[in-house]
């Protein structure tokens, strides 16, 4: 194997596959990254056997070949190579020259037969879907998987397909929920031609993966695929699959309320400071602020004996009865966070004792739920 490519697709090759390699395993050989040629490309892939990833690198192939190497030194070394292209020789006994400008570099490899299979990649997305509405779509429910490993049915973040007949068509939407118990985040957007059946739930770290390979300046369209137990997304010159949790979803449904609560409306930002200085007065690891809505404001309180305590006072719209409620403030910052703080929000809420469900004003095809907390 011989061939030229710039340092900077090499590099940016190795960054997005170097953190699937596997940290701690049984098979040594998956500390390694596998270096393989195609047509005019270097493809490197990854794998842990939960997650794998292909990239594939522009390159002038001299002599095809194939070997695996250390995925960290390898992304190290060529991070600490001069701007320009890199040369990769294979040589004798297994050793990978690495060249560029005055630098010659050697790294000990392992044969590329002794490689694992790469799970679920040979799969070729069959549906696209906008590379924005992904990723707005993950990074709306992500924050809110479980991080509990016993409980390893949250640990992943529900997909569904959803039929909504509009009357003259049935019109199939995507929906993804996570949870962690405590709190819920829905979102629902077109699912394209995606069909599948069932619920499945997909790891929190395979989506933190496909995070990173989606472009938030670039719309482009995204191959997504669920087949035979695998998760399957390409973007551009990256394909990464991951292996779906084999568990059941709990009935999410369940926690969200049935009947219309009341609403209070106000600025996303003001909250959000509001919450923060809060929240710093808490000392408990449950972030517990008190609530108290009433006509034209919200009243936000804290203490706790260590630290002191403090007040905010919010102007808001909010028509109801005064209601009292203890919330944890990190997680209605996770929501605001989400939304964005040049949004408006809108809070319904259920009584002192019913969950809150936090929306974008307007828009209630993305909301949280998080659960209410006692109040000392």
């Amino acid at each position: 194997m011989e061939l030229t490519l710039s340092k900077e697709a090499f590099s940016r090759a190795l960054s997005i596959t170097q953190s699937i390699v596997a940290k701690k395993t049984t098979m040594p050989i998956l500390v390694n990254v596998l270096l393989s040629t195609s047509d005019g490309q270097l493809r490197i892939s990854a794998t842990d056997l939960e997650i794998t990833a292909v990239v594939s690198a522009q390159a002038k192939i001299k002599t095809k070949g194939s070997t695996t190497v250390n995925g960290k030194i390898l992304a190290d070394l060529v991070r600490e190579l001069p701007d320009g292209d890199v040369t990769l020789k294979l040589s004798e006994g297994e050793r990978l020259e690495v060249t560029a400008k005055g630098t010659k570099l050697k790294i000990v490899g392992i044969s590329a037969e002794e490689y694992p299979s790469l799970p679920g990649v040979l799969f070729e997305p069959q549906t696209k879907v906008s590379s924005k509405q992904l990723l707005e779509m993950i990074n709306k429910t992500l924050y809110a998987v479980s991080s509990d490993e016993t409980r390893f049915n949250l640990n992943g973040v529900c997909f569904e397909i959803v039929s909504e007949d509009s009357g003259k068509k049935a019109n199939n939407t995507l929906r993804m929920v996570a949870t962690d118990g405590h709190r819920l985040a829905i979102i629902t957007r077109p699912a394209g031609n995606l069909n599948f059946q069932g619920r499945v739930i997909v790891p929190r770290k395979g989506l933190s993966e496909i995070r990173k390979v989606l472009n938030p300046e670039q719309d482009a369209p995204v191959g997504l695929e669920i087949k035979e137990g695998f998760l399957i997304v390409e973007s551009g010159d990256t394909r990464v699959s991951m292996r779906l949790v084999d568990a059941e979803y709990p009935n999410y449904e369940q926690v969200v309320p049935k009947e219309k609560g009341t609403i209070a409306v106000l600025p996303v930002t003001e909250l959000s400071q509001a919450l923060r200085r809060a929240a710093l007065l808490v000392s408990d690891k449950g972030k517990c602020v008190k609530m108290e809505f009433a006509s034209g404001l919200l009243r936000i309180s804290s203490s706790s004996p260590e630290l002191g305590e403090g007040v905010e006072e919010i102007p808001i719209k909010y028509a109801g009865q005064p209601l009292s409620i203890g919330f944890n403030a990190v997680y209605i910052l996770d929501v605001a966070m989400s939304l964005g703080e040049a949004q408006t929000m809108s809070i319904e809420l259920s009584g002192e004792l019913g969950a809150g469900r936090f929306f974008g004003e307007g828009d209630e095809s993305y909301f949280g739920i998080i659960m209410p907390m006692r109040l000392s």
